[in-house]
């Protein structure tokens, strides 16, 4: 038991720190959304399957279009749920590649447009594939300042675009399943032993998106930093469990439309705070599940705000 406390104190007190100086995604990490900087051995394969559940204030039609009012244009959505499948193999040691899509459904998407003083909303519950993501990732040094890796990838846009709105007007690619336009990811991670039970992980990748149709979703940035202890004495004993704690901070670039220009309804940061646990069945079957908790929600013009998130992760490695 002092052991266990001792882990959480750690844990805490690690994401607390790197929360106060951040106020202004891997295969073996210790967290939820902060990519490792470890790679899959040569031959391994690794299966994963992922639900991402994000609770967003509560707005209705009417309050909606009062916001509208004020700033032209509003949307709003009740909740979303994104279901994400994904096979990782080691090409060698230091040599990962990965593929993954999914399927995206929010519930009760609201858009409130005002023109003249006079403001209207539509409808809809968008729902569909999400577009394909390839991954690589190269560890380039290993030792014992710890785990250096540079990850790359490429989004196809295989997702659904075609979603309308109750009065017949098309979604925006920002809130379509899939974007219809290409992306490409660049990024680092490292992790490294603090202990023989502690590890860290952190992490930055960039989109940058294309333009598709006159429209181009802004670029996005995703900022992480996870501590983890586990909790088991052995590594080799099982069920082993693990805690963990992540902050994560997302930056998101404003959308542009060839016709109107940059809207400024979108785009800010959001900051994070994951507690997470971890437990592992046997050497080959794996959950994670992590509720995050935005702390900081600086975003640009009127924009909803989330609530909280829940991630579940079942993970598969042979």
């Amino acid at each position: 038991m002092r052991f266990v406390s001792v882990c959480f104190i750690i844990v805490i007190f690690s994401c607390a720190r790197l929360a106060r100086a951040n106020h202004g995604p891997g295969t073996s990490g210790g967290g939820s959304a902060t990519a490792s900087g470890e790679t899959l051995k040569a031959g391994q394969f690794e299966l994963s399957l992922r639900e991402d559940y994000t609770n967003f204030e509560n707005i209705d039609a009417a309050h909606a279009e009062r916001i509208a009012l004020k700033s032209g244009e509003f949307d709003a959505l009740q909740e979303s749920y994104v279901t994400t499948g994904a096979v990782a193999y080691g090409v060698t040691d230091d040599f990962q590649i990965s593929l993954q899509g999914g399927h995206y459904k929010g519930n009760n998407f609201i858009d409130a447009e005002a023109a003249d003083g006079v403001a209207e909303s539509s409808t809809a519950d968008p729902s569909g594939v999400t577009d394909t993501a390839l991954g690589l990732k190269y560890r380039f040094h290993r030792g014992y300042a710890g785990n250096f890796a540079a990850i790359g990838g490429v989004i196809f846009p295989t997702g659904r675009d075609d979603i309308r709105l109750s009065n017949g007007e098309l979604l925006e690619p920002s809130s379509q399943p899939g974007t219809g336009a290409f992306a490409y990811q660049l990024g680092l991670a490292w992790s490294r032993f603090l202990t023989s039970r502690i590890t860290t992980d952190v992490s930055g990748i960039y989109t940058i998106r294309t333009e598709h149709d006159g429209f181009k979703v802004g670029d996005r940035m995703d900022l992480g930093v996870a501590v983890a202890c586990r909790l088991t004495e052995s590594i080799k004993k099982f069920p082993n469990f693990s805690l963990f704690a992540e902050v994560n901070a997302v930056w998101l670039g404003k959308d542009h439309d060839a016709d109107t220009g940059l809207n400024p309804n979108s785009g800010g940061w959001t900051v994070y705070i994951t507690p997470g646990a971890r437990i592992r069945f046997d050497p080959h079957w794996s959950l994670t599940v992590a509720p995050s908790f935005p702390m900081v929600q600086e975003l640009e013009g009127e924009q909803i705000e989330s609530r909280f998130k829940l991630a579940a992760t079942l993970s598969y490695a042979f």
